[in-house]
C-alpha cells in the first residue's frame, strides 16, 4: 500500500525537477564540459547494467550514483576499481593503459545518526614527457636548425642542430573527493548529498572548485522503487590559477530512474530491471541557446542462488555487459565484478571492481 506521505513526495521530485531545469541554462554557457570526468561513472557492476542505476544504488558506489541509497544498506561498505580507458593499452586484456581511471571509497553507518561516506576518484595521465633541446653550440639558445635560405623559418628539410631531449617528466589528473551522507526517512523513503571537492592539474597550472549532489529513493510497493538525484545541483565551480584565472561551471544533471526486482524463489535467484534517464544542457546554440540532452540507460542483472551474476545494460545506444560473484564471509560478503563497455569512437573500457559489506 502506498503511503499517504506519497503526494508530498512527488511535489518535492516535481520542484526538484523544476529547479534543476531553470539553473540548466544558466550554467551551461559558462563551461559545457567542465570536470568531464566525473561523468564515466564508477564501479563495474553499474557500468555493467548501462548505467541504469539511480534507483538501484544499494552498495558502495551509491556514493556516486545516489547518495540515498547509501542508507538502505545498513552496514559497513566499501568498494574500489580500476578500468583501462578505451584501449588504451591496444586492447591488451586488463593491460595497464594510458590513461587510468580508478574509484575507492568506504562507508560507514552510524547506527541511528545516519551513514556516512568518502570517497575518491581520480583519472589522469602518468608520465607525460616534455621535450626540450640540448645547447649543442653553446649559444645560448635552443632550438636552433640549418637555416639554408636564411628566412628564419625553418623550412621542410633544414635540420636541428641543437639536440632534443626529455627534460622532465608529469602528470594531467583529475580527482574529485565525494564527502556522503545518508539517511532514512522512513522504511520507504530515503535522502542523500554529496560535498565533491575538485582538484584538476594540467602540466604546472591547477584548477581548484566543489559542489554538491543531492539524491532520493522512494520505495513505492515492494520490489518497485525509483531514484532521483541532481548531480552538481548549483553548479559546480572550477577555479584555474591560470594568469586570466577562468572559472568554469559544471552544469546541474537531473537523473530519474526505476527499478523492479524480480525473485524467482523456484531456483532461488534474482533479477533487477531497471530504466534510468538524465539530461544535461547540451550544445550551445548560437541561435536556439541551450539544446538538452535526453540519454537514457537500461539495465538488467540476474543472480543465480546469490552467488552468481549475469548483467547487460544499453547507454547512449551502446552495449555493455559484465559478470560478477558474491563470496560469503559469516556475515559480510565480497564480490568480484568485471564489465566491458563499447564506445563506437573511442573503442571499448573495461572495469574491475572488488568491493564488500560487514
Amino acid at each position: 500500500m502506498i503511503s499517504t506521505y506519497t503526494p508530498k513526495i512527488l511535489l518535492t521530485l516535481l520542484f526538484l525537477t523544476t529547479c534543476c531545469l531553470v539553473l540548466q541554462p544558466i550554467y551551461a554557457e559558462e563551461g559545457e564540459y567542465a570536470a568531464e570526468f566525473l561523468s564515466a561513472g564508477v564501479g563495474a557492476r553499474a557500468i555493467g547494467m548501462g548505467g541504469a542505476f539511480v534507483s538501484v544504488a544499494n552498495d558502495a558506489t551509491a556514493a556516486y550514483w545516489n547518495p540515498a541509497g547509501l542508507a538502505k544498506i545498513g552496514r559497513n561498505a566499501f568498494a574500489a576499481m580500476y578500468s583501462d580507458v578505451f584501449e588504451s593499452a591496444d586492447g591488451g586484456f586488463l593491460s595497464s593503459g594510458l590513461v587510468k581511471y580508478n574509484f575507492a571509497n568506504y562507508i560507514h553507518n552510524w547506527n541511528k545518526v545516519g551513514t556516512f561516506g568518502v570517497s575518491w576518484i581520480r583519472l589522469g595521465i602518468d608520465d607525460i614527457p616534455r621535450t626540450t633541446f640540448k645547447d649543442m653550440n653553446y649559444n645560448n639558445k635552443v632550438g636552433d636548425f640549418h637555416d639554408v635560405n636564411g628566412n628564419g623559418v625553418k623550412d621542410p628539410g633544414e635540420l636541428y642542430i641543437d639536440r632534443p631531449q626529455v627534460a622532465e617528466l608529469f602528470s594531467n589528473s583529475d580527482n574529485a573527493i565525494l564527502l556522503s551522507y545518508a539517511r532514512p526517512f522512513s522504511a520507504w523513503l530515503a535522502f542523500g548529498g554529496n560535498l565533491k571537492i575538485l582538484r584538476q592539474s594540467l602540466f604546472r597550472n591547477r584548477a581548484f572548485g566543489w559542489g554538491f549532489d543531492l539524491g532520493a529513493i522512494f520505495k513505492v510497493v515492494d520490489g518497485f522503487q525509483i531514484g532521483v538525484i541532481i548531480q552538481d545541483a548549483t553548479g559546480t565551480r572550477i577555479s584555474w590559477n591560470t594568469p586570466t584565472s577562468p572559472t568554469f561551471v559544471r552544469s546541474p544533471n537531473l537523473k530519474f530512474g526505476a527499478s523492479y526486482l524480480l525473485t524467482i524463489s523456484a531456483i532461488k535467484s534474482t533479477a533487477i530491471f531497471s530504466a534510468d534517464i538524465d539530461t544535461d544542457g547540451g550544445d550551445i546554440d548560437s541561435q536556439n541557446g541551450s539544446q538538452f540532452h535526453y540519454r537514457p540507460h537500461y539495465g538488467v542483472e540476474y543472480w543465480l542462488f546469490n552467488i552468481i551474476a549475469l548483467r547487460s545494460g544499453r547507454e547512449k545506444g551502446e552495449l555493455s555487459v559484465g559478470a560478477g560473484f558474491r563470496i560469503p564471509l559469516g556475515r559480510a560478503a565480497i564480490y568480484a565484478d568485471y564489465a566491458f563497455a563499447s564506445h563506437e569512437d573511442l573503442g571499448g573500457s573495461q572495469r574491475i571492481s572488488l568491493s564488500g559489506q560487514f
